[in-house]
């Protein structure tokens, strides 16, 4: 049985779900502006602005400050920018991996605490 059927309450499932939702669309912008970069510096670094910029961004320091440094650096090191670029997208694959245990993890508390109709 997938862990969606074992939940009542869709809050918690749901926010976390928002969470990987939006990490994945940062990773497929942050894959795109990694090889932007060596056409249009401009753009890559207004696509990072951009992502820097969001509220929900913030709530990941280690992200945030790797997104600032390329920053810093995306006009001058296209290379580097690119670099960081993927380490960011790492950091956002770790991320997303533990968010997927977490919401496991919250569906299987929850399925200890109901009681299942049927055979033993």
């Amino acid at each position: 049985m997938s862990w969606y059927k074992y939940s009542k309450d869709f809050s918690d499932r749901n926010i976390i779900n928002h969470k990987i939702i939006y990490l994945e669309d940062v990773k497929n912008v942050l894959t795109r502006i990694s090889k932007l970069v060596f056409q249009s510096g401009k753009m890559a670094k207004l696509s990072n602005i951009n992502i820097i910029s969001s509220k929900k961004i913030s709530s990941y320091p280690i992200l945030n400050d790797i997104l600032l440094e390329a920053d810093a650096i995306c006009l001058d090191n296209p290379w580097r920018f690119s670099e960081l670029c993927k380490a960011a997208i790492d950091e956002i694959s770790n991320k997303v991996i533990s968010l997927k245990e977490e919401r496991k993890e919250k569906m299987r508390k929850k399925k200890k605490n109901t009681v299942e109709k049927g055979w033993v």
